[in-house]
């Protein structure tokens, strides 16, 4: 990059149902651009700088507009300017699924490290579609998504439990390691007031839960939730000297798959396998690409924040991220070492999607806003006990969209 860049202000609202009908104080109506303007006043009061002061900003894009949102949906960047009064600053908006929120970052740290601004802000809020996730048009000719679901009916969790079923052949995964991994990531979820599920789980909980697709049961796989975050980069020299505690943005990228790859991906039902190329891709060329850029190898992160939508996701992106042979992470996690607050490499100290519920967007910013506070040493009674240096998120995405990100303290 030509510039060097930080996060100087972080900000969320809780994850939840807004509105909530039995919690309206807490989770009253709110439209999505509302719900953004609360994350992105968070934000810059974090940064104790005013809106006027930011010069270009990335809002994500809304994937179910043919249930709520429209057109606002769609363009969300103005319509959340619109909220928080135009200034004229260059707005974009951007969709790359459940990869969104790291993929606007990177756009907002492009802007910055090029020179075309000083400070610029990301911000993501999404109302997720009830139930399962579904196709958005009902056009039988050209939308593969709607031909596929009409065809088969295959929800996402299906797709999860296919590619676990391989692990548990292949890799001689446990039903009760899948269940450790809700018994574990949950343990931090009491003390993040941002999660929607403040409560820890038990083995025998997680193990009684209703089966949804065999093998994976209720508790280990994350619920849709409503959620917003911003994050305000800033070009690294006049970071230093807004805050105390500037947060160094080292790499940030997106990642799409290799032809080849035997994984099969929502929207389609087969894969062309070749030789050589492995599962996820898209998540092994953004992690691959994160480290490259940032200089740095698997051994040196600290602790991670990853998207453990399933039981399944948790092991299979220790597998990229770590470059771990697919077994290894279980037994690492059998034996504590990714404890979220004292493992040797704490995973989800922010609870995890699993304790959010994944709002779309928003999830990937989330995920960089609780590494932001975990490297500020703001996290409470969460927070690591490990001296943390670097800290690397990774949000997984339909379709083939992946996006990464690798922090460390700027000060």
């Amino acid at each position: 990059m030509e510039r060097d860049v930080a996060i100087i202000g972080v900000g969320m609202i809780p994850w939840g149902r807004y509105p909530d009908p039995k919690n309206p104080q807490a989770y009253p109506e709110k439209t999505m651009p509302e719900m953004a303007v609360e994350a992105i006043k968070r934000a810059l009061e974090d940064a104790k700088i005013s809106w006027s002061q930011v010069e270009a900003m990335v809002a994500g894009v809304y994937l179910w507009v043919n249930q709520q949102a429209g057109v606002h949906g769609i363009l969300s960047g103005t319509a959340i300017a619109n909220l928080m009064g135009y200034t004229g600053i260059p707005i974009v908006s951007v969709a790359n699924a459940c990869a969104t929120g790291q993929s606007i970052l990177r756009e907002a740290v492009l802007a910055v490290a090029s020179g075309e601004c000083d400070i610029a802000l990301a911000v993501a809020a999404d109302k997720s579609a009830f139930g399962f996730f579904r196709p958005q048009s009902t056009d039988g000719k050209a939308d593969l998504d709607y031909i596929r679901f009409v065809m088969c009916g295959e929800t996402n969790p299906a797709y999860w439990a296919m590619e676990c079923r391989r692990r548990m052949y292949e890799a001689g995964t446990t039903e009760e390691d899948l269940a450790l991994v809700k018994v574990v990531t949950s343990k931090p979820a009491p003390y993040n007031p941002y999660a929607r599920y403040r409560r820890t789980f038990t083995l025998e909980e997680v193990l009684k839960s209703p089966m949804v697709c065999d093998p994976l049961r209720l508790l280990m796989i994350c619920s849709t939730s409503d959620g917003a975050a911003a994050v305000v980069v800033c070009e690294y020299e006049k970071a230093k000297k807004i805050c105390k505690k500037p947060v160094y943005i080292n790499a940030v990228t997106v990642g799409t798959p290799s032809f080849g790859d035997p994984t099969v991906r929502l929207t389609y039902l087969s894969s062309y396998k070749k030789p050589g190329v492995p599962t996820l891709s898209e998540s092994r060329n953004a992690v691959q690409r994160v480290y490259k850029m940032a200089g740095l190898t698997p051994d040196k992160i600290d602790v991670i924040e990853l998207p453990d939508n399933s039981s399944w996701h948790y092991f299979a992106y220790l597998d990229c991220i770590l470059n771990l042979d697919p077994g290894e992470p279980e037994k690492m996690l059998r034996r504590g070492d990714l404890d979220p607050i004292t493992g040797k490499i704490p995973v989800c100290p922010s609870g995890g999607i699993g304790a959010f519920g994944e709002a779309v967007v928003a999830q990937g910013l989330a995920q960089v806003c609780e590494l932001v506070w975990q490297l500020r040493g703001e996290a409470g009674q969460r927070q690591v006990k490990k001296d943390l240096k670097y800290a690397l998120a990774q949000t997984y995405g339909y379709a083939g969209n992946n996006a990464a990100t690798i922090l460390s303290k700027g000060w």
